[in-house]
C-alpha cells in the first residue's frame, strides 16, 4: 500500500471520472460526488458500508467521503471523481 502524504491527499496520485454505474476498482481514498448520486455497492474499510448500501442515501453534488475503498458502483445516474492513492 502506499504511503499517504500531503502530495497525493491533494489529488497527485491521480483520479477517475466516472458516469457509468461500475464496479469502478483501483485504490482509491476518496469519492467526490460531482451530481446527486447513490452507491449501490462499496468495498473498503469504512465501518457500516453495508447499511449505507442498503439504507441507499443520495450524496449530493459537492459531497466528499473519505476512507481506503477498493470498489464502488453506483445507480446509473450517478457522477463522481475518485480519487487514487
Amino acid at each position: 500500500m502506499s504511503q499517504v502524504t500531503v502530495y497525493n491527499l491533494s489529488g497527485g496520485g491521480g483520479s477517475k471520472y466516472i458516469t457509468a454505474a461500475g464496479p469502478h476498482t483501483g485504490d482509491f481514498f476518496a469519492i467526490q460526488f460531482v451530481a446527486d448520486s447513490v452507491i449501490t455497492a462499496l468495498s473498503g474499510n469504512m465501518e457500516g458500508a453495508a447499511d449505507l448500501v442498503t439504507d441507499a442515501p443520495t450524496f449530493a453534488k459537492g459531497d466528499v467521503i473519505y476512507g481506503t475503498f477498493s470498489s464502488v458502483t453506483f445507480s446509473a445516474a450517478s457522477q463522481a471523481i475518485l480519487y487514487k492513492r
